[in-house]
Order: C-alpha cells, then sequence, then structure tokens
C-alpha cells in the first residue's frame, strides 16, 4: 500500500483537530436537579461555608431551581443544614451565604453583590452569560464541567478546597 507524506500529514492533522473538538464544544445547561445535588456538594468544597451550620441561598431569576432547593431545606449542605432559600428577580437586601445567577441580564449586578457581600455566585453556563462568577456549572462533552473564576473567587473572599481545584476548569 502507497502512503504518501502529505497524505499522513492529512491523517495528523485530523487526528489532532478530532482531539481538540471536546475542548472547543461550548458547555450546555446542567440538568437542573443535578445543578441542586452539585451545590449541595459544592458549597463543602469551599472552606468558609463548611464551616457554617446553616447555609442560605438566594436565586436570582431561576424559579425552577429554587422551588428545587427548598425541597431540601432542612437537608445536609457540606457540614451545614440548608436552612433558607429565596427567590426573586432583583438582587436582595441582605447578605445570604451563596447567589445563584439565573440570568445573564443581571449577572454583572449579581456579582457586584457577591463581592460586596464576600458570598459564593454561582450561575448556569448557557448562552448569553459572560461567566462573571465564581463557579459556572454546565456539561462539556456530555459530562458535568465546572468553570471556577480564581480571580472573582478571591473578591468574594473564598477558600477553595483543592479537590474542586482538580476537577474544575479554571479560568
Amino acid at each position: 500500500m502507497f502512503h504518501s507524506p502529505r497524505i499522513e500529514k492529512c491523517k495528523l492533522t485530523i487526528i489532532f483537530v478530532l482531539m481538540l473538538l471536546p475542548l472547543t464544544l461550548p458547555a450546555e445547561e446542567l440538568p437542573i436537579r443535578l445543578q441542586v445535588a452539585l451545590i449541595s456538594k459544592i458549597v463543602a468544597m469551599e472552606h468558609n461555608l463548611n464551616k457554617k451550620s446553616e447555609i442560605s441561598i438566594y436565586v436570582l431569576d431561576a424559579p425552577r431551581i429554587s422551588l428545587l432547593l427548598e425541597e431540601n431545606i432542612g437537608f445536609n449542605f457540606g457540614n451545614g443544614t440548608l436552612a433558607v432559600v429565596d427567590r426573586g428577580n432583583a438582587l436582595p437586601d441582605k447578605k445570604y451565604d451563596v447567589i445563584y445567577i439565573g440570568s445573564y441580564t443581571q449577572e454583572l449586578a449579581a456579582t457586584n453583590y457577591a463581592n460586596k457581600y464576600d458570598v459564593m455566585s454561582l450561575y448556569p453556563i448557557v448562552a448569553g452569560m459572560r461567566n462573571k462568577g465564581s463557579l459556572g456549572l454546565g456539561i462539556k462533552s456530555g459530562k458535568p464541567t465546572f468553570l471556577l473564576d480564581l480571580a472573582q473567587s478571591e473578591s468574594e473572599k473564598l477558600n477553595w478546597s483543592s479537590k474542586i481545584l482538580k476537577v474544575a476548569n479554571l479560568k
């Protein structure tokens, strides 16, 4: 069989592109039940929240996530218990431990809130989101993925466990 250098080069290029393809595909939104399950685990990976006995979450513009989180009130979140889940279409006037940003139109204002009150900001990785929060949740190549913004995390005074650093994509 005849092997030309040009064909071999094309084969190598195709293999290289196929290897990179999963890295370049945009992430998709995680199903909401999986997001809620992961949020309870993520809280345990942030040292400040993991020390708290009660956790409060504000859900901005994501009523379906809020309803599922409300079903978990009284259950373990990290070493603590999920005690409060509030929701709304506007930023809250008081401090919560976590803000879930469900709207790309309020993403910047919500991250400013997170910076002001030193709270964790979570968001779904969806079209339109600018990835401003400390941790994004999505699906990439069929698997859950996390986008961890270390600069935003630092401004929110988060202290992440090394476990999340091993599995998250860093920004």
